[in-house]
Formats: structure tokens, C-alpha cells, sequence
């Protein structure tokens, strides 16, 4: 048998001292990991339980209001300021009702991966004008001063997702308006040519320790008693989304008590040689080459 000298000896009980200690370091960070990932699926659970109870409030709402609307148009027992009054009630909450529905099958399309592009050549006035027409009867309804500056513009992109990506950042400024309140619309080209798109309302805005948390779905800012406008979590995180699955990119400024600024910038889409459906307003389509466009 091989003496082993003090010396080796007082090495080896080092050597496995510090290989415990390194294993003991090891599982202890292993456990903060998990505590971590714990952590995060509760919240995620609590995240996703506030979003089912909010988002049946959201649809639950809108629904018994029309059923209600629609059930008392049918008595007969109105006369006919009341029945236009009921009638514009009712085409008000569908509307809300058939956003918020849409905003859920586009992320759940996302979630699932079943998105593509669809490259067109785009007249973006346009565009933005027939969203923005969209939402006349709740600009009206809250006395909102809508400033809308853009100029002609033809630009290479997917129509049906910048359309969305807009209607959620108009419906995120008035739901966030006073009555009385103004929105301005910016649009231009940027030095890189990329199409920029500014929303900016004069609401309360949004703190700085907030602005990381906006665009995560499910997520909203005022719930329970502290809500002070429809919807249910999901139009900011769509936006961001849609935004980054066409190449651009979203960013918002903020100050507490002067409202927020909300900024798209998109990068022309190329190289696709394949023949889409392109128009003016998301709707009329007609064949898209390179002589022939509305």
C-alpha cells in the first residue's frame, strides 16, 4: 500500500471540499431556479384566471345589453326616437363585442403558429381612414378631437394586419380619452423608409415602472374597481405581435397625468414575387404586380 504524505492528503480533502462546495452551489442555484419558475406559474395562473373572469365580463356584457335592447325593440311598445336611440345602442356594443372577438382569434391564430403574410401594395391613407371610420360613433360619443395626419402613401405590406394593428391602437387611445379629449395621428417615412405610425392621446398615462408590462397578454393596468375603460388585456400584446410578425417594431412614451404616445415603425416588405390580393381599405382586392395597383 502507497503512503500518502500529509500534504496529499490535506490536498484530496480540499479537492473534495471544493467539489462539495461546488455541487452545494450548484443544487442551491438549481432550487432558485425552480423557486423562480414557480413563481412564475402561479403568477401566469393568476394572470390567466384574472383574464377568463375579466374577458367573460367583456363578452357577458356587451351580449345581455343587446339581447336586452333587442327584446325591448321587439315589443313594439317604443316609439321612434326610441327604437334609433336602441338601435344605436345595440350596433354600439357589437361593434365592442366583435373587436374584443376578433382580438381572441388573432391570438389565439398566433399562439397556434397559424399566421402568414399576405404582402401588398397598400394605400395607407386610405387604409387608416377606413379603420378610423370604423370608430366614428365612439369618437362622437365621447367628444374626442381626432387630428389625422398623413400624407399619400403607397407602401409594401400585409393590409389586413397593419389594419388590426391600428384599429387596437385607436381603440387603446379613446378607451384611455376623456370626454373632451384629444388624439393626434402621425404618419410619415422615416430616413430608413420605414412607415411610421403615431398614436398619441392626452389620457392619464402610463407610470415608468408600467411601460414593461403593457404589451404582455392578459395584462391590463386598471382592473376591479380601478378600470376605467373596456377590454380585456389582449389588444396591446396583438399589437406587438402582429407588429413584430411583419418586421416592425412598437415602443411607447409616456408621463403620468399628459397622456402616452404609441409608435410603429414598419419596414417596407419585399422580395415576395408571388401575386397577392392588395387594396385600399382591407376589403376591395384586386391583383398586385408591378404595373398594376389601386
Amino acid at each position: 500500500m502507497q503512503n500518502i504524505s500529509d500534504q496529499q492528503l490535506l490536498d484530496e480533502l480540499k479537492n473534495r471540499f471544493d467539489r462539495n462546495q461546488q455541487v452545494m452551489k450548484e443544487q442551491h442555484d438549481l432550487l432558485g431556479q425552480l423557486e423562480r419558475i414557480n413563481t412564475r406559474l402561479v403568477q401566469s395562473e393568476q394572470v390567466q384566471s384574472a383574464f377568463l373572469s375579466n374577458i367573460r365580463n367583456e363578452i357577458n356584457n356587451p351580449l345581455t345589453s343587446i339581447v336586452g335592447l333587442s327584446r325591448e325593440m321587439t315589443t313594439g311598445k317604443s316609439d321612434h326616437e326610441q327604437l334609433v336611440k336602441n338601435a344605436q345602442l345595440v350596433f354600439s356594443e357589437s361593434f365592442v363585442l366583435q373587436f374584443q372577438l376578433q382580438n381572441i382569434f388573432v391570438a389565439a391564430e398566433l399562439e397556434a403558429w397559424q399566421v402568414e403574410p399576405y404582402v401588398v401594395k397598400v394605400n395607407i391613407k386610405k387604409l387608416l381612414e377606413s379603420a378610423m371610420e370604423s370608430f366614428n360613433h365612439l369618437i362622437l360619443r365621447k367628444a374626442i378631437d381626432l387630428n389625422f395626419d398623413a400624407p399619400e402613401l403607397i407602401f409594401k405590406t400585409d393590409a389586413e394586419k397593419l389594419k388590426i394593428i391600428f384599429a387596437n391602437l385607436l381603440m387603446n387611445a379613446i378607451g384611455h380619452s376623456a370626454h373632451g379629449g384629444e388624439i393626434k395621428i402621425l404618419v410619415y417615412r422615416d430616413e430608413d423608409s420605414h412607415l411610421v405610425i403615431s398614436v398619441i392621446d392626452r389620457g392619464k398615462g402610463i407610470p415608468n415602472d408600467k411601460l414593461d408590462r403593457i404589451f404582455d397578454r392578459f395584462v391590463q393596468l386598471n382592473t376591479g374597481t380601478t378600470k376605467t375603460h373596456a377590454g380585456h388585456g389582449l389588444g396591446l400584446s396583438v399589437v406587438k405581435s402582429l407588429t413584430e410578425f411583419i418586421g416592425g417594431t412598437v415602443d411607447v412614451k409616456s408621463k403620468l397625468g399628459m397622456g402616452s404616445n404609441f409608435i410603429v415603425q414598419i419596414p417596407e416588405m419585399i422580395g415576395l414575387e408571388k401575386m397577392h390580393e392588395s387594396s385600399n381599405d382591407g376589403n376591395e382586392f384586386v391583383f398586385d404586380t408591378d404595373d398594376m395597383m389601386i
